[in-house]
């Protein structure tokens, strides 16, 4: 017998059938509501080894589930993908900013000293690090290193930058003064290893300070000071999930030549409860709760279930679950067992149906035009002026405040190490052209 889980929706093969599950309502309780999205500088820091850190979600494990999420999904990654394809276009280029007419231009320039400086590490593979990184948390950690010369009272300049992923790092807790200092690294998803680093904050205004320094740039989340940005595809999760869960259904289904015979509701208020109880027992039994604990719960639950399910075949055996009574709906509430209609045609049509309109909720949660993504929701691939009009308006409206970020510590960098200059890095796009402005050999019908 096996069981598969995806949010609020589990999938149980029993050998003989299999039937779905799903958690019916949200929980309206509020000491079991929805659990908060990060804690944060109001809540209780996190200890890792010596260092109190800022938790990344409420478990610690932001990136890592992200990373799981969009691992299980076949549309998300590349969405972002093209996204990262688009800021990118031809590639980081040294440029300054003109006014002519009254118009803001960036004016790409040559500066053999800045490009030498840029030559000697690997800036480009920092820069594609940085942009995958922001397109996934709307954030990213550079890290700065002084060069050696400044020991010995040679001219001091930070020589290289890195860029460490979030999975390895977390924000200290705020001083007294709400100040964050440090940016704490290490295996956050096995810190039972305890190889935890400290690296000071850098500061622009004395970059030179330390040999090796952190900070964290990212895009500002409404209400989330002292934190880590938002996901802007945080409210997508459930889509993604949704998404990711149709072929793990329909692969199951397949494989066992059956359709699903039963599908089972469970209240919210049925889980909760459970909840409670196991936190109580840990309490008890001085056992720290995870909600890793309730998932093994529910698995064990539901294998119950469908061995249960099983003996109604075999020795006509009954069913009973627990009733409770919802103080808030007045009624009482328990397990409904809903046998699902044998017609695999209607049902692989619905789910289909819902596939196709999670991939379109996704994409335009990223925020990607469909002629951009080739995913509309007719299924109908868009023409190739609708696509050159949907990029000439990602230009104008989508790159600026996304390459501010992911440039922003280069440039921070270049700033110091030629105060006088005003060079700075950004993402060069070639102007695209329809092919009636195109000369005859270079349109592509003819290459």
């Amino acid at each position: 017998m096996r069981i598969s889980k995806n949010g609020n929706y589990a999938l149980v093969d029993t050998g003989t059938f299999l039937f779905s599950a799903e958690i019916s309502a949200t929980d309206r309780t509020p000491s079991t509501g929805v659990q908060p999205y990060f804690t944060g500088t109001g809540t209780t820091p996190m200890q890792m080894g010596e260092f109190s850190i800022v938790p990344y979600g409420d478990q610690n494990t932001l990136p890592g589930d992200i990373r799981t999420i969009l691992d299980e999904n076949n549309v998300s990654p590349e969405i972002l993908l093209k996204k990262t394809h688009l800021l990118w276009g031809q590639g980081p280029e040294l440029y300054e900013l003109k006014f002519e007419n009254g118009i803001r231009k960036k004016v790409w320039v040559t500066d053999n000293e800045i490009s030498a400086w840029l030559k000697d590490w690997d800036y480009q593979g920092y820069l594609l690090k940085t942009l995958v990184e922001f397109e996934h948390v709307n954030g990213h950690f550079p890290k700065y290193f002084r060069n050696r010369a400044a020991r010995i009272g040679g001219k001091p300049m930070i020589a290289k930058l890195d860029c460490v992923s979030a999975i390895g790092a977390r924000l200290e807790w705020p001083d007294d003064n709400g100040s964050i200092n440090h940016i704490i690294t290490g295996d956050f998803e096995q810190p039972f290893r305890n190889e935890f680093k400290q690296y000071p904050i850098w500061d622009p205004r004395d970059p030179f300070r330390n040999p090796v320094s952190m900070r964290y740039s990212n895009m500002y989340s409404f209400a989330l000071e002292n934190e880590y940005a938002r996901p802007s595809f945080f409210g997508l999760f459930n889509w993604i999930k949704l998404g990711s869960s149709l072929p793990i259904l329909l692969l199951n289904f397949n494989a066992n030549a059956a359709a699903i015979r039963y599908h089972i509701e469970v209240p919210a208020l049925y889980w909760a409860q459970k909840e409670e109880q196991l936190k109580k027992n840990c309490e008890l039994t001085g056992v720290l709760y995870t909600s890793s604990l309730l998932e093994d719960l529910k698995t064990e639950v539901f294998l119950k279930f469908g061995e249960a399910l099983i003996g109604i075949e075999k020795a006509g055996k009954m069913i009973t679950s627990e009733t409770i009574y919802d103080e808030l709906a007045q009624e009482y509430v328990g397990w409904k067992i809903n046998t699902i209609d044998q017609k695999v045609k209607n049902f692989i049509s619905a789910q289909i149906d819902i596939a196709k309109r999670a991939d379109f909720e996704i994409t335009a949660g990223f925020g990607l035009h469909p002629a951009l993504s080739n995913m509309s929701a007719d299924g109908n691939l868009p023409s190739g002026s609708e696509q050159l009009y949907a990029f000439k308006l990602y230009l104008a409206t989508s790159v600026d405040i996304p390459e501010s970020i992911v440039c922003k510590d280069i440039n921070l960098a270049i700033a110091a190490n030629w105060p006088d200059k005003s060079v700075r890095v950004g993402f060069y796009h070639d102007a695209v052209l329809t092919e009636s402005q195109t000369s005859p050999g270079d349109r592509i019908k003819n290459n």
